[in-house]
C-alpha cells in the first residue's frame, strides 16, 4: 500500500515538484506580501497624519506676507534668549538692537516633539520684570521643538516676532 506522500514521488522515489506545490508556494508568498503591506499601511496611517499645517492653501496665499513679516523682524534685530529649567519653568527674554528688554508683548509658546503633535504643549507667557515666564510639566528626555510668537499686547493679528528652536533634553 502506498503512503500519502507517494503521489509526490516519481518511480525512482525522488520528490518531484508538482503544480500544486508551485500554487501553494505562490499563495503563501502573496499572503505574506499582503500581510506585510497591510501592517505597514496601518502603522503609517495610525502614527502620523501627514498634515503639516491646517489650511495649507490659505497659508500659501499669504506666503508673500509671511516673507515681508520675516524681513521686518530681521530689520528690528531683536534677539531672544529662552531657557527651560528641569522643573518646567520657561523664561524668555526678548531684547532689541540696543540690548534693552522688549516689553508689552503677548507671547505664546508651543513645545512639542519634531515628529508628532501628540505631546504638544501650548503656553501663554506672562510678563515678569522685563522677561516672560510660564511653567509646564517637566519635559521627558529627547528632542523637542519650541516655537514662539509675540504680538503687541492686545493685538490679534500677525505676530511681530517669531522664533523656532530645537531643544535636546538629556536623559
Amino acid at each position: 500500500m502506498a503512503s500519502t506522500g507517494d503521489h509526490c514521488r516519481d518511480r525512482h522515489g525522488e520528490i518531484r515538484l508538482t503544480g500544486r506545490h508551485v500554487l501553494a508556494v505562490m499563495l503563501v508568498f502573496l499572503a505574506v506580501v499582503f500581510a506585510v503591506n497591510a501592517a505597514m499601511i496601518y502603522a503609517a496611517l495610525s502614527t502620523y497624519s501627514g498634515v503639516v499645517a491646517a489650511e495649507p492653501y490659505r497659508k500659501g496665499l499669504h506666503y508673500n506676507d509671511r516673507i515681508l513679516a520675516e524681513e521686518r523682524q530681521r530689520l528690528r534685530n531683536w534677539q531672544e534668549a529662552l531657557t527651560i529649567e528641569p522643573d518646567g519653568w520657561v523664561t524668555l527674554a526678548i531684547t532689541g538692537a540696543d540690548g534693552e528688554h522688549i516689553g508689552n508683548l503677548s507671547v505664546d509658546l508651543t513645545i512639542g516633539r519634531p515628529s508628532t503633535n501628540r505631546e504638544d504643549v501650548k503656553l501663554g507667557l506672562v510678563a515678569d520684570a522685563g522677561r516672560y515666564r510660564g511653567q509646564i510639566a517637566p519635559l521627558p528626555p529627547g528632542a523637542w521643538i519650541v516655537a514662539l510668537e509675540a504680538r503687541s499686547a492686545g493685538a490679534d493679528g500677525e505676530p511681530i516676532f517669531r522664533a523656532r528652536k530645537r531643544l535636546w533634553v538629556a536623559p
